[in-house]
């Protein structure tokens, strides 16, 4: 999966944005039991970048009893955010 993000900020903004931007985007991705690259590209040419490429065991082993579908990806219960 490939995601392009277009943002309507100036230079300087998006150099500022970028790092929070990637640290709001971590923890959502390290819940899923998935391997990836996050790597956003500012007008600037500043790159900032951030892999992880193994799955987490207890995210392979997972018993299917211990999981509930969440917006079409298959999470454990404790995992799921609370939107209380």
């Amino acid at each position: 999966m490939d995601i392009h993000f277009v943002s309507s900020a100036n230079p300087d903004d998006e150099d500022r944005f970028a790092p929070m931007l990637l640290q709001a985007l971590r923890p959502l991705l390290d819940r899923l039991p998935i391997a990836y690259t996050l790597q956003i590209r500012t007008a600037t040419g500043q790159v900032l970048q951030h892999s992880r490429a193994d799955v987490p065991a207890a995210r392979q082993e997972a018993a299917p009893q211990e999981e509930a579908v969440a917006d079409g990806f298959s999470l454990p219960l404790a995992s799921r955010p609370s939107f209380d």
